[in-house]
């Protein structure tokens, strides 16, 4: 097949657990002795396309029961939602982990800017502004110091930053897989025919890393978009609480 086409991205999405890898030489050094490989014949679009939306339609149908009602009446919070269900119906979960990350970011600056500003919503473009820069970590040292968490929440949301939402939304692949091992994996030499089992590190090579990421995103995205919906939750309700108990400006 070509290096990249509709059809290899619909093959790359629907290969499953089981994979050869080998260098260009080995591929040639093992059809030079008769080894049975051969290349994957391309579908026409239509026919790749059908087959992907099929896959996707089964996974969608198993996963759909356990995704999370937004919890907020906020329409940019519910527009995260929306994106972050959606990349999860449609398998995409490295996205939707980094969408959790922006998610956890802006749920934590409106609740300081409730919280400080005493606004509700609609927001006051005005006031808003100064508060659209912000960065995760200061949302985080403004919503403590605005007794909006705890300090264990705090340390919380300051590991979800580190070990998740800088490392996704960085792709820091390497940390991300750092770890991870492949086990049982057959290990063939083309000279002498001989295969054994093996262990593999991701961090052979950058495929393995690749792989490695797929599975643990599918692992982890619904206990993270669990997590960040409780942030969301507990962030606004707190936050509009003390608006409703401050007196009168």
């Amino acid at each position: 097949m070509p290096p990249d086409s509709i059809h290899a991205l619909v093959y790359r999405a629907l290969r499953g657990s089981q994979l050869v890898l080998a260098s260009p030489e080995t591929v040639a050094r093992a059809i030079e002795k008769g080894e049975p490989i051969t290349a994957v014949p391309e579908l026409p679009t239509e026919v790749a396309l059908d087959r992907l939306f099929e896959n996707r339609r089964k996974k969608a149908q198993a996963v759909a029961p356990n995704l999370l009602p937004c919890p907020v009446d906020d329409a940019p919070i519910l527009y995260l939602y929306d994106q972050i269900r959606e990349c999860i119906l449609f398998g995409l979960n490295g996205t939707a982990l980094v969408l959790c990350g922006i998610l956890v970011e802006y749920a934590l600056k409106v609740a300081v800017f409730n919280t400080e500003t005493g606004s509700t919503s609609p927001f006051d473009p005005g006031a808003w502004e100064k508060y659209e820069n912000i960065t995760l970590s200061d949302a985080i040292t403004r919503a403590k110091r605005a007794d909006l968490i705890d300090d264990a929440q705090e340390r919380q949301l300051r590991g979800f930053a580190r070990n998740l939402r800088n490392r996704h939304s960085h792709f820091n692949i390497q940390k991300v897989t750092e770890g991870f091992v492949f086990l049982n994996v057959e290990e063939t030499n083309i000279e002498t025919g001989e295969t054994r089992t093996t262990e593999l590190s991701a961090s052979e090579t950058p495929t393995l890393q690749i792989i490695a990421k797929e599975k643990l995103d599918d692992v982890i995205v619904l206990d993270v978009f669990g997590y960040c919906n409780d942030v969301v939750g507990f962030l606004l309700a707190t936050s509009r609480s003390s608006q409703a108990q401050a007196p009168p400006g």
